[in-house]
């Protein structure tokens, strides 16, 4: 379970919140930052709500998608054989893409486009709600996956 939780507070940086590219370029300091400043019991607990937060938007956003596929009668597997073709073009499809498939490919990543900003704004408005900034939360999110004491301590917060 901490793992998946682990991974939705990652799709923050995946998703580009704010200042992210700034801060995964000074990833290695922040570690360093965040395990020798130590990180205070209410800091953890606030993480830990954020962490199960962002774990529900996270879930929701995978239902979404899979709900966009669907509602244009594509299959997840199709959807993503066609995505791989158009990403890169040396790979070739199982079977040829017909015109409609296009349209319903396009169709669903506009959709998908779609789902991406309103779920960056939910997880943006997740941490907000704690009073956490979000460089801090990453700080804290990188010391959590290096440091398995705090790692433990999140285990524990999260029962």
């Amino acid at each position: 379970m901490l793992k998946q939780i682990l991974a939705s507070c990652s799709l923050v940086a995946v998703l580009g919140m704010g200042a992210l590219p700034v801060l995964a370029q000074r990833s290695a300091p922040l570690i360093a930052q965040a395990t020798s400043k130590a990180i205070a019991d209410e800091e953890l607990q606030k993480f830990v709500i954020i962490a199960k937060k962002l774990s529900e938007i996270s879930n929701k956003r995978s239902e979404l998608i899979g709900e966009a596929i669907t509602q244009e009668k594509l299959t997840v597997e199709r959807f993503r054989e066609i995505y791989t073709v158009k990403k890169d073009p040396k790979v070739k499809p199982k079977t040829a893409i017909s015109s409609e498939e296009q349209q319903k490919f396009d169709r669903v990543l506009a959709k998908l486009v779609d789902i991406q900003k309103q779920t960056q704004s939910q997880m943006g408005q997740a941490v907000a709600a704690e009073n956490l900034e979000m460089p801090r939360f990453l700080e804290i999110l990188e010391a959590v996956q290096k440091t398995p004491e705090l790692r433990s301590k999140v285990e524990k917060l999260m029962k």
